[in-house]
């Protein structure tokens, strides 16, 4: 089955043609930020010279949430002006004549990781996505899992340092605020006293910084026990690990592996693999996403 794939992302919209994993034609636009009959055209736009051949049969989209998945609308995005309570399922389907499948966009690109990249292998995985901040998503055989309220898979708020630094969720000590990137350059602008992105902190890392070197080590032993806590509650065959911290190499892996490692002593240890699709895991997921739902109809 040939479906399209949505990315809705902050400042891009991608959208691609995909059967089995495989991207057969791409197209982009820009996300609008003047409210949603904008981001609707965009989408609009990017999926329509797709379509031409008349060979798609469904559209799936993944797209930064919460998401109401039961009523197929975005409850709110933080980085989309206008997207709040947003009907997208039925706007979009109506606008393309064709179902559309909603998926979070973590979720998507995992499930292109789990079903055709990194972890096609496993029986049961997590994707873990380390960048700006820090998301995921659960999946077992060829379903992902998205809980009685679709919040699986929204790991970067897990609470692991009980008053820690406030996080995007209002909740202090989450993982995302204590060991994504923005925390990173949060950290090493107060011990420098000056601006710092999350690129700069490494790279004084790698040239020895002592403080930075603390601040390196401190968020990879979070993500590490962050990783070792999924396993002691989902007990996946392994992880795959993506976003744009990975992009640092081993000198931060090889950090996160030792924490992981050290906080699983006495128990099974996954693999943890690094993720293989790049740019196109978020469409190739959505698309699949959508795929399966036509082929194995049922709740979601």
């Amino acid at each position: 089955m040939i479906a399209l794939g949505l990315d809705l992302g902050g400042t891009k919209i991608a959208a691609a043609t995909v059967k089995d994993g495989v991207v057969l034609a791409r197209g982009r636009r820009e996300t609008p930020q003047t409210g949603f009959e904008d981001v609707l055209d965009a989408l609009v736009a990017a999926a329509e010279p797709l379509l031409a051949e008349g060979t798609v049969e469904v559209v799936g989209i993944g797209c930064p949430g919460p998401l109401d998945f039961g009523k197929g609308r975005v409850r709110f995005a933080p980085n989309i002006a206008g997207l709040e309570d947003a009907p997208l399922v039925d706007a979009l389907g109506a606008r393309l004549g064709l179902p559309v499948v909603l998926e979070n966009d973590a979720n998507a690109a995992g499930y292109a990781e789990h079903r055709y990249g990194a972890a096609r292998d496993f029986a049961s995985s997590v994707f873990v996505t380390l960048s700006t901040g820090i998301g995921g998503g659960l999946f077992v055989g060829d379903e992902v899992l998205h809980g009685a309220h679709g919040l699986a898979g929204e790991i970067g708020h897990m609470v692991l340092l009980p008053g820690g630094p406030t996080g995007g969720d209002g909740h202090p000590g989450t993982w995302e605020a204590l060991a994504a990137g923005r925390a990173i350059a949060r950290d090493a602008s107060y011990v420098a006293s000056r601006p710092l992105t999350t690129e700069q902190a490494f790279a004084l890392a790698r040239e020895g910084d002592r403080r930075m070197l603390s601040i390196v080590d401190q968020a990879a032993r979070f993500t590490g026990l962050g990783l070792a806590n999924l396993v002691k509650v989902v007990d996946p065959e392994g992880f795959v690990l993506g976003g744009g911290m990975i992009a640092v190499g081993d000198f931060y892996l090889d950090r996160v592996r030792a924490a992981f490692e050290a906080a699983l002593v006495g128990y099974a240890t996954p693999e943890l693999r690094i993720a293989q699709l790049g740019g196109d895991a978020g469409v190739i997921g959505a698309a699949a996403v959508a795929a399966h739902s036509v082929e194995r109809p049922g709740p979601r």
